[in-house]
């Protein structure tokens, strides 16, 4: 069947809010989500009126995905040609309340892990992580040689690694 604007209209309006769902879990932003919901809806008008579809949902979930993809290559193009983060493009301007809320519990949870730690082991990854000194740097300031330095900063991290790992 040749399809109207206004079937595929209706169509997208029932099926809007599942589209939408879907679109923001996978690309993590609501601004973006949005966007391709509008492009997806936009490309079925325009293949419509000369496209043969039986199942019109299915086609507009598929025209979604398709762009869900081109979506991901060009971020990952637009990245690789300025040498940047992959993750700078991929972060939506403001994070999901649900996504704030863990980030929370697990820099909550961390911390106390880092206070949990032998005062020596602690007190060398603070200088390490936090203050951003060298392995020198922490050796000279504390009188110990830099192998221990780098010994307690494995020995840091590997704790903390296990104890998130486990909680």
């Amino acid at each position: 069947m040749k399809l109207s604007a206004a079937l595929i209209q209706s169509t997208f309006l029932q099926t809007r809010k599942p589209l939408l769902q879907l679109l923001k879990h996978r690309l993590g932003c609501t601004h973006t989500a949005e966007d391709v919901l509008q492009e997806a809806y936009l490309r079925a008008i325009e293949q419509g009126s000369i496209v043969e579809i039986r199942n019109l949902s299915a086609y507009l979930f598929r025209i979604a995905h398709n762009l869900v993809i081109d979506y991901g290559r060009q971020v990952s193009v637009s990245v690789l040609a300025r040498h940047e983060p992959l993750e700078e493009e991929l972060v939506c301007p403001k994070p999901l309340p649900d996504r704030t809320a863990e980030a929370s519990q697990e820099v909550d949870l961390l911390t106390q892990f880092i206070a949990e730690l032998p005062p020596q082991c602690r007190r060398i990854f603070l200088l390490y992580r936090v203050e951003h000194l060298s392995h020198a740097e922490i050796a000279e300031q504390l009188g110990i040689s830099p192998r221990t330095v780098e010994k307690q900063i494995g020995k840091a991290l590997k704790i903390l690694r296990d104890r998130m790992r486990t909680s």
